[in-house]
């Protein structure tokens, strides 16, 4: 009898688990669903743009560091590119993180960027990503700056290919862990690394250091915040409460994305 007893107890806990997790996944691909990818192309082409202005204005005071913009900003024009929009998640309230939890429900929407865009070629290669690292910067993958290794430069020019292959329900981006790119399939969501697909459990779980994890509910400041004058010196906030003069998503997807 008291074995039985745990088996319930073991099922209801399993099935609430599983419910919490169906629930954030429906709750992402309906807001994907009801997005108007237009506007967001025009919002992130608004800040490629802004991006670029701080750059030309900023960069000579820095010539005494190795700065080098070979691929700026404003040479990317979103309507004439073959694209692959990803929306972007971020993880908030880690700060109590356990390997047991279903990390599911410590993601929200990243409602910085919302969304983020792959730049891709007729074959599907990625030739280049908005927004990763600095909402308004694009890292074009032959640039020597932000991506030095060939490795991993091949490994990235075929990460939308390989996502396409799985058919997945959609794509995400997750700047707070390891600047990720994972889609979902069948109420799960997968990491692609190194040829294998991982579910995103199993691959936090595996992350050698819990505290790296705990820490990810923050968003330290952005380049062009720490060369401000008369900056407040704060380094960083929480995730899940971007101010509202930053938050890029087009109504009427507020309320959804809370």
């Amino acid at each position: 009898m008291r074995i039985r007893y745990l088996l319930i107890v073991l099922f209801m806990f399993c099935c609430q688990d599983g419910f919490s997790q169906h629930e954030i996944i429906t709750k992402l691909k309906d807001f994907y669903a009801k997005s108007d990818l237009d506007c967001y192309e025009q919002k992130i082409q608004q800040d490629l743009n802004k991006f670029d202005c701080w750059l030309v204005d900023t960069l000579p005071s820095l010539n005494t560091l190795p700065f080098k913009v070979e691929y700026r900003p404003s040479n990317i024009d979103l309507h004439k590119e073959k694209k692959v929009f990803m929306l972007a998640v971020t993880l908030a309230n880690t700060e109590n993180y356990s390997f047991e939890d279903n990390i599911y429900d410590y993601l929200i929407i990243d409602s910085l960027r919302t969304f983020i865009v792959a730049c891709v070629d007729e074959k599907m290669n990625v030739k280049g990503f908005t927004d990763i690292s600095e909402v308004g910067a694009y890292i074009d993958l032959k640039d020597d700056f932000y991506v030095n290794k060939r490795k991993r430069r091949k490994q990235l020019s075929l990460l939308i290919k390989e996502m396409v292959n799985e058919n997945p329900d959609l794509i995400l981006y997750c700047e707070a862990f390891y600047h990720s790119i994972m889609y979902i399939k069948n109420n799960k969501i997968y990491i692609i690394s190194k040829g294998r697909k991982k579910e995103l459990n199993e691959v936090f779980r595996e992350c050698p250091d819990i505290e790296m994890i705990r820490r990810s509910n923050k968003i330290f400041e952005s380049y062009r915040e720490l060369f401000q004058v008369n900056r407040n010196p704060l380094y960083f906030r929480y995730t899940g409460h971007t101010p509202p003069n930053e938050v890029r998503i087009c109504s009427p997807l507020l309320e959804l994305a809370k």
